[in-house]
């Protein structure tokens, strides 16, 4: 930022403090200089916590809730844009997926530039193509260049996005670093929340405008909406500078030194010459890692991978990326998912069933939502588009869901702090999982239904978050970076394929849909009785 404001209490004055002033101060200042230069750790402690890093939290909650939104939009517009987009159960599978195969096929790339960028420029430059391709979003009236648009999101939340946690942590001192990154993670995670939210008051509306001859109706307004995280993001980001870290990296340190005495001065509202840190160490200095080349890290990277296809590292990697696959494929399938799902279920017309069979099963009522192809493309959704009515009820249980969610996955994550504990939540979490899949479909009462639902969502998010946890306990530190990579990206590969079979299934077998996803949780139910630990051999480290 180059200035910050604060007015004092009594109203009487207020602080400026402006980047000229500072650097002709600290350049003018007549002071010892028999100190040795600071580290930056040391010289971040110095500033203190206070109100400087609650703004840096404020400032990046719009960013995060940016890729939050672009991860959770398109389920909640699938009901009210079938007629517009002509969806059909699997265009609506790769619509809600295609955010994330731009995730899985830009995060090489990502990890490759990530580190030779300002850090927020590339929020920035991410923020504003986010925006736009947001934007367009609102307008476009073809399935397929809609599906572009969500890639290119995609790719965005995988580079710029990710970046986020690290900028912010790089203002925090040391000694609450951890505390720090725990706690705004949850802010964030709220940004999974707010989707669900708007939609409960805007997609049931009955608005519409036209705009340049073109009709904008509620689910289009919602997707408007979704755009201001991003939009407010650009300005929250543009008022901070580049982290301590970051203006390290590229050698400016009487900026860094100028950075930390304003952090200073905020924090406790005292005067800069108080600042106790006169000098900072160049990142020059010999203990600092030299900068690789792309391909001393593709190199790299290359031979992380053979370490761990190694016997020592083998089977666990496998066993932890098989959960995670699991994990995810679980949780995303049915959270993307279970918001028109019932939506459906919300329309089914009592009138059309013969209620000598029983009370209707999950498939039974989703089987009304399947539209067969007419022979020819000029007839398709002609006569046969479903009209859904948009009960707001049905977004509310999605605020419901997402609530516990995030707050369970917050909890537990407070609970499994031993690795016994993490063994006894992973396996409770996927017992709870499978029973909710396999039982999904087959209760008769729409609540239960629901509340299986949730159940999957829930035990899902929470065992992906232990599976992570393990990783860093099993596999030894200088591989951990690659392994998390790999992990990662099994995760979305496992959303990509889940929804894309999942919506493919509800049109031909309902019933398999379900089915196999409590399949692949019950294997890794069973993994999950196998101890990972640590190989006792030493990893080789790359010099």
């Amino acid at each position: 930022m180059s200035m910050v404001a604060g007015d004092v209490q009594n109203g009487l004055s207020i602080i400026q403090l402006t980047d000229q002033f500072l650097e002709n101060d600290f350049e003018g200042r007549k002071e010892t200089r028999s100190a040795p230069p600071a580290e930056l750790e040391d010289a971040l402690t110095a500033t203190g916590f206070g109100f400087y890093n609650i703004l840096t939290v404020l400032a990046a909650i719009p960013v995060a809730w940016a890729g939050a939104f672009d991860m959770t939009t398109m389920t909640f517009i699938l009901a009210s844009a079938e007629c517009d987009l002509e969806l059909t159960f699997i265009r609506k599978g790769a619509l809600v997926s295609s955010v994330y195969l731009g995730m899985t096929m830009s995060s090489f790339f990502w990890s490759f530039v990530t580190d030779r960028l300002s850090r927020k420029a590339l929020m920035l430059m991410g923020l504003l193509i986010d925006a736009l391709c947001n934007i367009l979003c609102c307008t476009v009236e073809s399935y397929h260049v809609m599906l572009l648009l969500k890639f290119i999101t995609g790719t965005i939340v995988s580079g710029p996005f990710t970046l986020l946690i690290p900028y912010v942590n790089e203002f925090q001192p040391a000694n609450y670093r951890q505390s720090f990154t725990t706690w705004s993670g949850l802010i964030f995670n709220v940004g999974f929340i707010a989707p669900a939210i708007l939609a409960f008051n805007i997609t049931p509306q009955a608005w519409s405008f036209v705009l340049f001859n073109r009709e904008y109706t509620a689910w289009r307004i919602y997707l408007m909406t979704c755009t201001l995280p991003s939009i407010i993001g650009v300005v929250t980001i543009s008022l901070f500078s580049d982290s301590p870290k970051g203006l390290m990296e590229t050698e400016h340190v009487p900026k860094v030194l100028c950075l930390l005495r304003r952090m200073y001065v905020i924090n406790n509202f005292k005067s800069p010459e108080t600042y106790p840190i006169k000098s900072l160490q160049s990142i020059t200095s010999c203990d600092q890692e030299i900068r690789k080349t792309n391909i001393d890290r593709m190199k790299g990277t290359w031979s992380d991978i053979m370490q761990l296809c190694n016997k020592k590292y083998l089977k666990p990697f496998l066993i932890i990326n098989f959960l995670q696959l699991g994990s995810l494929l679980g949780f995303n399938v049915m959270r993307l998912w279970v918001p028109h799902m019932f939506m459906v279920i919300n329309n089914f017309d009592s009138t059309m069933w013969d209620w000598s069979l029983g009370n209707p099963t999950m498939c039974d009522y989703l089987s009304r939502a399947v539209i067969f192809e007419s022979p020819t493309n000029d007839t398709l959704y002609v006569n046969d588009c479903a009209q859904w009515r948009i009960n707001p009820i049905i977004y509310v249980r999605s605020t419901i869901i997402a609530f516990s969610t995030v707050s369970f996955g917050f909890l537990f994550a407070q609970l499994y702090t031993t690795r016994h504990r993490k063994r006894m939540a992973m396996t409770f979490c996927y017992m709870i999982a499978v029973v909710s899949s396999f039982l999904a479909n087959w209760v008769q009462l729409v609540p239960i239904m629901l509340i299986l639902s949730s159940a999957i969502v829930v035990s899902s998010r929470i065992t992906g978050n232990i599976v992570i946890a393990i990783n860093a306990t099993t596999i030894p530190l200088p591989l951990r970076a690659t392994a998390v990579g790999f992990i990662t990206n099994t995760g979305n590969l496992a959303t990509i394929l889940g929804n894309l079979i999942f919506s493919f299934l509800l049109g031909v077998h309902c019933y398999s849909a379900f089915v196999g996803i409590g399949c692949i949780l019950l294997f890794c139910l069973v993994l999950s009785f196998y101890a990972l630990r640590p190989p006792r051999e030493k990893v080789v480290i790359r010099t």
